[in-house]
């Protein structure tokens, strides 16, 4: 078999014990150059999302980046956006297949197991494309906490305190390095999610510009957060830096 091939097949390493097809799908996800963050604090999970401009005339809605998989599960997703939807829709025909056979809801460490066995099943299979798709699912579990958990086209699935993943995300884990602290509150949370996307993407943040949902131990139910009360939040985060510069 010539070296020149090697890059055609899905299920052949290459000399150097490389896949070539889950790299391209790995590199397909920066492709669409957008960056999600998640961080979790002592007793929660915010989760961010940058948004891209659409056309004045597509429906908002219809090109989110941010699902409910179930009542206490949620998941943000990049990479092409078709593979995205098909693989939230096997997420949630993953989570009713759970609620119906064990009587309550799956959690995120289970389904990211569950979709990173399908992801590798997927390296396997010649007449099956990697996905390119990177998902990251959160949820509040009352005996573990709160849970961040990550699978992408390689099929691994890997638990986080706090993660960036991305086009921006070298910048993003710098600042979240620096910063993220293992016993922050609610607000503190929030505030650090929203400040590592706006240091990875260098820019001034508006409600417009991203995405945002979370679960807490007192409403463990996956909430997306409205464009109003992101706005809120953001003005939150104005007041108290002009508290600390009058002081």
């Amino acid at each position: 078999m010539s070296l020149c091939t090697l890059d055609r097949l899905i299920t052949i390493f290459s000399p150097a014990g490389r896949l070539y097809q889950v790299e391209f799908a790995a590199k397909a996800v920066n492709r669409d150059n957008r960056t999600m963050v998640a961080i979790a604090g002592v007793d929660c999970v915010v989760l961010v999302v940058q948004r891209k401009p659409l056309s004045k005339y597509a429906v908002t809605e219809t090109a989110n980046r941010i699902f409910r998989i179930s009542d206490v599960l949620g998941c943000a997703v990049i990479g092409r956006q078709a593979d995205c939807k098909s693989h939230v829709h096997r997420a949630l025909q993953e989570a009713c297949v759970f609620q119906h056979r064990y009587g309550y809801p799956i959690a995120a460490d289970v389904m990211c197991q569950r979709l990173a066995d399908i992801n590798q099943v997927y390296t396997h299979d010649a007449n099956i494309r990697p996905l390119a798709c990177s998902i990251v699912l959160i949820s509040y579990d009352l005996q573990l906490g709160p849970l961040i958990y990550n699978t992408d086209p390689t099929g691994v699935p890997i638990g986080y305190r706090a993660c960036v993943f991305g086009s921006a995300m070298q910048r993003g884990n710098y600042y979240v390095d620096s910063v993220y602290k293992y016993n922050m509150s609610k607000d503190e949370t929030v505030k650090l999610a929203i400040r590592t996307l706006a240091f990875a993407l260098d820019k001034e943040l508006r409600a417009t510009d991203f995405e945002m949902a979370m679960v807490t131990q007192s409403n463990p139910y996956f909430h997306i957060l409205t464009e109003s009360e992101i706005n809120t939040q953001l003005i939150r985060m104005t007041k108290g830096r002009k508290r600390k510069r009058c002081c």
